[in-house]
């Protein structure tokens, strides 16, 4: 049984309910720990992130909460770092989540993951309508998670295949798509990071499997990568949403452990 959830948001950023909510749901649904991933500061406006000025109250919070239920449910303080973020001192959490929400184009960048309109949008206004060319964009991006020493688990390897299972943007067969993915996974594996098995789009009804997706999670114990289980949760609903079906995918993979935060140190675990 999977029993700790490091990917989790609140009221601090686009999430929908506070820490201490989301804690209580975790400890009520078998959790044995729990880390919050607030969306870091972006260099331009969006109704997503945690401002930089509001960072050290989350922090606070966080660590009150760390004290408040010590002996209960392990709480660890996290951040969501994008690639495309403005610069921030991350080295004081405990924990870093490297992840692309946006994708850079011409003049600025679009959402990786907003909806299916904007996903068609940006296919067709930033590269001429051909999704390899946006999917080696992404890819290119999440690759850059690689040097961020600070950044221990890469988040939602291919979140742009988001909406494909109701509208199919991507294809993930087609040979340059396969070259983008796999090149900015050998240069993650390289460096170490932990990927996770992210059942967000799950509790949100827009996938009925986790990312990444079964073909991506085999080539990832080829290279002899390193995976942990997530929920990237929202909601009190969500915070375990799949677990079951992640667990029996990462070992379908071939995976026999999972690695979990222990203090400031990841361990394996026997799954």
């Amino acid at each position: 049984m999977i029993t700790q959830n490091l990917h989790m948001h609140s009221t601090w950023d686009d999430g929908q309910c506070s820490i201490e909510e989301m804690i209580l749901a975790s400890k009520a649904a078998g959790l044995a720990s729990v880390g919050f991933s607030v969306h870091c500061p972006m260099p331009f406006e969006n109704t997503w992130e945690c401002p930089k000025e509001r960072l050290p109250e989350y922090i606070a919070e966080v660590r009150a909460m760390q004290k408040k239920y010590a002996g209960s449910i392990d709480v660890y303080l996290g951040i969501e770092w994008d690639a495309t973020a403005e610069d921030l001192d991350i080295s004081s959490y405990d924990y870093v989540i490297g992840s692309v929400h946006e994708i850079p184009v011409p003049g600025g960048t679009r959402s990786a993951d907003a909806n299916p309109e904007t996903t068609r949008a940006y296919i067709h206004d930033c590269f001429g309508g051909d999704a390899d060319a946006a999917a080696e964009a992404y890819f290119a991006e999440l690759a850059k998670v690689a040097r961020k020493k600070e950044a221990d688990i890469v988040g939602h390897f291919d979140l742009i295949t988001k909406f494909d299972e109701m509208h199919h943007f991507f294809d993930e067969n087609s040979p340059r798509y396969q070259r983008a993915a796999r090149a900015a996974m050998e240069k993650l594996v390289k460096a170490g990071k932990i990927f996770e098995v992210n059942t967000g789009a799950i509790s949100r009804g827009y996938r009925t499997t986790p990312y990444p997706s079964m073909q991506w999670l085999k080539l990832l114990r080829e290279l002899g990568g390193k995976v942990t289980v997530s929920a990237d949760a929202h909601h009190i609903s969500g915070v375990t949403c799949a677990f079951d079906l992640a667990e029996q995918m990462v070992k379908e993979a071939g995976f026999e452990e999972i690695w979990v935060l222990e203090g400031r140190e990841f361990v394996p675990v026997k799954i």
